[in-house]
């Protein structure tokens, strides 16, 4: 991970609703105080968006730069291979618990541990791939909860648009939405070329329509962590701008 002025700690959660024990990697500001309320921003894919995504020292960097308000950021951490589909894939076997993990579990102990601010618009969700989906869902679902959302490349599907579409709590919501302009062509690691960009783009049409903080782009490039890491500067920027 990249040197940054703030800090970052490893915590564990227990959840009743998996079963299981989950590290937390949370970055806290340089000038973090305990007496000092601070909105927080979750994470999904929590190892690889401070290691690839570099998210922590982005967020430190524009925070000193006093680009960015001073955030926590907890990132969420997975047990790799199939655990990730079965929590963020929306046939996964622990995808339902996960998203009652996030609002009903995490939410009330990072509360308990931080002063928050406990309006919807003080919780962010953010994540890449079947991780924005999981962001999305999450904030159409909870809009009263999580209040801002980054979607990089999420993988979107016929159910989500139609969410979307139906929502009538879009006006609580504040989203950063990107995808890469050659994103149709990508080549999953499952095997096969998969069309990511049409899809985003539906849903584009869909929020663009409705009463919302929304923000759309497309960036030059395809499905991988050097343009997410690139993307965070204008993402965080539009969610936390100062």
């Amino acid at each position: 991970m990249a040197t940054i002025n703030g800090e970052i700690k490893e915590q564990m959660i227990y959840s009743n609703t998996l079963k299981e024990e989950i590290r937390l990697l949370i970055y806290y500001p340089e000038n973090y105080s305990p007496l000092y309320k601070y909105p927080v921003l979750i994470a999904q894919d929590g190892q690889d968006y401070f290691r690839l995504g570099k998210l922590a020292s982005t967020a430190d960097e524009l925070i000193r730069q006093k680009e960015i308000e001073e955030l926590i950021i907890v990132a969420v951490d997975h047990n790799r291979g199939k655990d990730r589909p079965a929590k963020y894939h929306p046939e996964g076997e622990k995808h339902e618990s996960y998203l009652r993990f996030l609002a009903f579990e995490l939410v009330p102990f990072i509360n308990e541990h931080f002063a928050t601010y406990l309006l919807g618009a003080g919780f962010g969700l953010m994540g890449d791939s079947l991780g924005g989906y999981v962001a999305l869902k999450a904030g159409l679902l909870f809009p009263r909860t999580f209040g801002k959302l980054i979607l990089q490349s999420p993988f979107i599907d016929n159910d989500i648009i139609h969410m979307a579409e139906t929502a009538n709590t879009l006006d609580l919501l504040t989203i950063y939405h990107s995808i890469g302009d050659e994103e149709h062509q990508f080549k999953s690691p499952a095997g096969g070329i998969k069309d990511f960009l049409t899809p985003n783009r539906t849903l584009h049409s869909v929020l663009s329509n409705k009463q919302l903080e929304y923000r759309y782009t497309e960036f030059n490039g395809n499905h991988l962590w050097a343009n997410w890491q690139k993307d965070l500067y204008p993402a965080l920027k539009f969610c936390y701008g100062l």
